[in-house]
């Protein structure tokens, strides 16, 4: 037996709200870890940004395991 389902118009707006508030979050937690970055001068900065763009939450904590070894500059 063979599912059918058929998506409604709302499902697909739902999941374009829902891929957009994604890309916005990924957004500001890239943005954060890379001002954080240039703050306490760390060398790699942009890398920082491209982890955090692309695993988000993930790569945030990982980076607030690693920041640990750098001071902040004030």
């Amino acid at each position: 037996m063979i599912l059918q389902y058929t998506f409604s118009p709302y499902h697909w707006i739902y999941m374009l709200v829902g891929g957009i508030v994604f890309f916005v979050v990924h957004l500001f937690i890239a943005k954060y870890m890379h001002k954080d970055a240039i703050k306490r001068e760390i060398q790699n900065s942009e890398f920082w940004l491209i982890i955090g763009f692309f695993l988000g939450i993930f790569g945030l904590l990982l980076y607030i395991f690693v920041r640990k070894n750098y001071e902040e500059r004030t």
